[in-house]
C-alpha cells in the first residue's frame, strides 16, 4: 500500500511542534488639529495692514533645533549653514526674558541641540508671473542673511489659502491692526504712583536723616568731619552747646495719599477690576443690600464682559474657521463621534465651507445661581399656562428645553441622563391626559378633602396635646409641692443647727469673757500688792535713812561736859 514502509522496517516518528510566544502591536496614526500661543514679538505684520485678510505680508519667527529641522526634511547643508541664535533681539523678548532663559543662548555643546532662527514670510505675491496675486509661505532661516530654505529636495515656498494665524487684543483701535493692552490703559497711571510713592520714600528718607545747619562761628575743626559721618548716637564736636540747628523736613504723606487713591480708582474706572469685585475691599459691603452689591458687582464686570465679548467676536471666531478649513481640507476620513446621544458617522469633507461662521458668546446677563432662577421662573410660566389648559403655547419640547437647561446649570454635562428628548423615535408620546379643567376640579376636591382631614387630625391631636399638658401641669404642681415641703424641712433644720451653734458660740465667748475678766483683777490686785510692797520698802528706807541722819548729826553734835 502506498505510504507504508517497507517490510522489516519500523514507521520514523513524527518531528514534534515547535511553539512560538508572538505579540503583535498595531499603531494607528491620528490627525488632530493644535493651536499654540504665539508671543507678539515673534509676528509682524505689514505697515497699512488693518486686519490678517488683507495683510499684503506676514511672518512669523521661531526658534528651532537642528535636529528638528533635519527631521523634517529641509536640506542638511543649509540647516547646518545657519549661525546659532546668540541673542535677543527685540525690546519684547527682553522684557519677557525674567529669569534669564536665553543667556546662555549659543553654548550648546551638541549641534543636535543648536537652535537657529526660522522665519515664515506670508507673502501676496505673483509668484507665477501670470498677473495673479495669490499667498505664499515662504520659509527662510537666519537673522542677517535671509536664506529661502529646501524642503525635500525643493524650495518651501507654498501656496496657501490663508494666513494661520488669529490675533486678539483687549482693546480694538480703530482702523488698527495692533490694539491697546490693559497695561497701555494704565502705565501713565502706574508711573504717577511710582513717582508719588518715590517721593514719600524721599521725605521718609530725609526725615529720618535731615540736614543741619552750622554757624560758623560754633563750628570746631572737628564739626564737619563728624556730620559727614552719619551713624545713630553720633557724637559731633562743636565750641559751644547749641550750635547745631537740625532742619525739620515737613511731611507730605498726607498730601500724597489722596493722589495715589485718586489714581487707583482712575485705574478701576479705566480697566473695569474694581477692589468691590474681587472681594478685597472689606468695607465695600458692609451696610448694603444684596440688590446694592449686586449691581456695582454688574458694573465692574462690565468691561471685562466687553473684552470677552471682543476675544469672542475676533480671535476666537477667526481661530474656529481656521479649525474648520484646516479640518475640512485635511479631514481624510470618516470620524464617529456622539452626538445628542447617538453615534453618528461624520466625514469632514462634506462640509459646507463657512466663510461667516457666527460664534455665540458665552455671556449671560448674570451668574448661573440668577440664569438658574430666571429658568426656573419660566418653568413655572409653563406650569400655570399646562394648569390653565393653555396645552397649545407649551409643549414637551419646550418644557424638555426648560429641564436641559437648568440641568446644564446644575452642573450636569450629559442632561440625556437625566431627561429623554420627546423627539426621539424611541421615546413614544404618553397617553392622552384628562381635560385639565376635570383635573383640576377633581385636584381641589381631593385637596378640600385632604385639608378637611388634615384639620380634623390636628384638633384630635390639639386635644390629646392639651390632656397630656394637663396631667403633666399637675404632676408638676405635686411634685413642686413635695420639692417646697421637703426644702421647707430642710431649710428649719439648718436653722435649728445654726442656732444651737450660735448658742455655744454665745456661751463661749461669755465664759472666756468671765476668765478674761477673773485674770484682769488678779493681775490688777498683784500689780496693787506689788506697788504697796513697794511704797512699804520706800517708807522702811526713808525711816532707815531719817534714823541714819539722826544718828549721824548726834554723832556731829558735841556734849556739854567736852
Amino acid at each position: 500500500m502506498p505510504g507504508m514502509p517497507p517490510s522489516g522496517q519500523l514507521p520514523m516518528p513524527a518531528a514534534p511542534q515547535v511553539l512560538h510566544d508572538v505579540v503583535v502591536k498595531r499603531s494607528k496614526k491620528q490627525a488632530n488639529v493644535k493651536v499654540e500661543p504665539v508671543p507678539p514679538e515673534e509676528v509682524g505684520i505689514s505697515r497699512n495692514a488693518r486686519s490678517l485678510k488683507d495683510a499684503a505680508y506676514f511672518f512669523h519667527k521661531v526658534l528651532r533645533t537642528q535636529s528638528a529641522l533635519i527631521a523634517q526634511g529641509y536640506d542638511s547643508a543649509q540647516v547646518k549653514a545657519i549661525p546659532t541664535y546668540t541673542n535677543i533681539t527685540s525690546t519684547e523678548e527682553v522684557r519677557r526674558d525674567t529669569v534669564n532663559e536665553y543667556q546662555y543662548t549659543g553654548d550648546e555643546m551638541n549641534d543636535a541641540a543648536r537652535r537657529v532662527e526660522i522665519t515664515e514670510h506670508y507673502v501676496l505675491m505673483d509668484y507665477e508671473g501670470n498677473d495673479k496675486a495669490c499667498l505664499y509661505k515662504v520659509t527662510t532661516g537666519g537673522h542677517q542673511s535671509l536664506t529661502i530654505l529646501k524642503l525635500n529636495g525643493k524650495l518651501d515656498i507654498e501656496e496657501i489659502d490663508a494666513i494661520p494665524f488669529a490675533a486678539i487684543t483687549p482693546v480694538i483701535q480703530t482702523h488698527r491692526f495692533y490694539g491697546r493692552s490693559i497695561a497701555d490703559l494704565i502705565m501713565d497711571i502706574q508711573r504717577i504712583k511710582t513717582a508719588v510713592l518715590r517721593g514719600i520714600l524721599d521725605n521718609t528718607y530725609l526725615a529720618n536723616n535731615p540736614r543741619v545747619e552750622v554757624a560758623e562761628t560754633h563750628a570746631g575743626p572737628d564739626t564737619l568731619d563728624d556730620l559727614l559721618v552719619s551713624r545713630p548716637g553720633g557724637i559731633v564736636r562743636t565750641k559751644q552747646p547749641g550750635g547745631l540747628n537740625w532742619q525739620t523736613v515737613p511731611t507730605v504723606a498726607a498730601q500724597a495719599f489722596p493722589v495715589m487713591e485718586y489714581m487707583d480708582q482712575e485705574r478701576e474706572f479705566r480697566t473695569g477690576v474694581t477692589r468691590q469685585g474681587q472681594g478685597v475691599d472689606a468695607n465695600a459691603l458692609q451696610n448694603q443690600s444684596a440688590t446694592a452689591v449686586n449691581q456695582v458687582f454688574s458694573a465692574a464686570q462690565a468691561k471685562v464682559r466687553l473684552i470677552a465679548r471682543i476675544f469672542a467676536e475676533t480671535g476666537i471666531r477667526d481661530m474656529f474657521q481656521l479649525i474648520h478649513a484646516t479640518i475640512r481640507k485635511h479631514g481624510a476620513k470618516n470620524e464617529i463621534a456622539q452626538l445628542k446621544g447617538q453615534w453618528v458617522t461624520i466625514n469632514p469633507r462634506e462640509w459646507k465651507t463657512r466663510y461667516h461662521m457666527t460664534s455665540h458668546v458665552g455671556l449671560g446677563n448674570g451668574t448661573k445661581t440668577e440664569e438658574l432662577g430666571h429658568v426656573t421662573t419660566i418653568g413655572g410660566l409653563q406650569k400655570e399656562l399646562l394648569l390653565g389648559g393653555k396645552t397649545n403655547i407649551v409643549k414637551d419640547k419646550n418644557l424638555y428645553n426648560t429641564a436641559k437647561r437648568a440641568a446644564r446649570l446644575l452642573g450636569a454635562p450629559n442632561t440625556d441622563d437625566y431627561f429623554t428628548d420627546p423627539s426621539d423615535p424611541n421615546n413614544p408620546p404618553p397617553q392622552a391626559q384628562p381635560d385639565p379643567k376635570v383635573q383640576l376640579e377633581q385636584l381641589k376636591q381631593q385637596n378640600q378633602q385632604q385639608i378637611a382631614q388634615m384639620k380634623a387630625a390636628a384638633d384630635q391631636q390639639a386635644t390629646q396635646m392639651k390632656a397630656a399638658l394637663d396631667q403633666q401641669k399637675a404632676q408638676a404642681d405635686v411634685q413642686h409641692q413635695v420639692v417646697k415641703t421637703h426644702a421647707e424641712q430642710q431649710l428649719a433644720q439648718a436653722k435649728a443647727e445654726m442656732e444651737a451653734k450660735l448658742a455655744l458660740l454665745e456661751h463661749g465667748l461669755k465664759q472666756r469673757e468671765t476668765e478674761l475678766t477673773l485674770r484682769f483683777e488678779r493681775e490688777k490686785h498683784i500689780l496693787a500688792m506689788h506697788q504697796k510692797d513697794q511704797e512699804m520698802r520706800h517708807k522702811e528706807e526713808a525711816h532707815r535713812q531719817a534714823l541714819e541722819l539722826a544718828r549721824h548729826k548726834a554723832a556731829q553734835t558735841p556734849k556739854k561736859g567736852d
